[in-house]
């Protein structure tokens, strides 16, 4: 009988002591489809670029921001120079050719007031794109000076060389072409980087219209009639 109660007595301790919980199930991670996730981690790897260099750059910070682990990273991109190209130096050159493409469209203006309406319009497009790939634009040509020599020589230079020939017919016959690119250029770079080191408080569209107005009319005072 003693046997018995201690039996009892142990049955009922070990039932008013709770289970162990069970441990949380691990989370799986969503299925996404090879190019949606080739995007993401695409955006990840411009983020961090822009914060740092494609030297300083480690892939493992780009799978982390991406949610995925390096060995899904390398089935996308062979090498972090690689997923540079794709994250960085593709979007800056699909930007600047936008660009090229819309200065095309001067060529149809039939007046000098006309041409000033979509010389506006599409200074202040190209606004807009160079601020928004302001960060790629400087990973891509100062985090590696001969990497950004090799990219501005190859690739951006005969950009540029196109649009000037686009706007060839624009420019006054004594002037440089070239010249006069890489200057409009050169300006919408440096808008672009006050827009975003600088307060960034100035509307696009008052931007464009002094843009256009150093484009189309100069900046020198006009002596003549005094």
């Amino acid at each position: 009988m003693a046997g018995e109660r201690v039996k009892l007595k142990n049955q009922a301790a070990q039932a008013s002591v709770p289970a162990p919980e069970a441990p949380p199930a691990k989370l799986r991670r969503a299925y996404l489809p090879a190019k949606e996730r080739r995007r993401l981690i695409i955006e990840a790897a411009q983020l961090v670029f822009s914060r740092s260099s494609l030297q300083g750059a480690r892939t493992r910070d780009i799978a982390k921001a991406a949610e995925v682990n390096q060995a899904t990273l390398f089935e996308h991109f062979a090498s972090k120079e690689a997923l540079f190209h794709a994250a960085v130096v593709e979007p800056l050159l699909e930007a600047m050719r936008g660009m090229h493409d819309r200065a095309q469209s001067y060529e149809a203006a039939e007046s000098l007031d006309e041409m000033r309406t979509l010389a506006q319009a599409s200074a202040r497009r190209q606004i807009e794109t160079m601020v928004e790939v302001f960060p790629l634009f400087t990973a891509a040509l100062f985090s590696d000076l001969e990497l950004g020599k090799k990219l501005y020589r190859e690739q951006i230079m005969p950009i540029l060389n196109e649009r000037g020939a686009a706007i060839r017919r624009l420019v006054k016959p004594e002037l440089d072409v070239g010249l006069v690119e890489v200057a409009v250029f050169g300006m919408i770079f440096a808008l672009a980087m006050n827009q975003t080191l600088g307060e960034g408080a100035t509307d696009f569209a008052v931007l464009a219209e002094h843009l256009t107005g150093i484009a189309v009319t100069g900046y020198a005072k006009d002596h003549s009639k005094s």
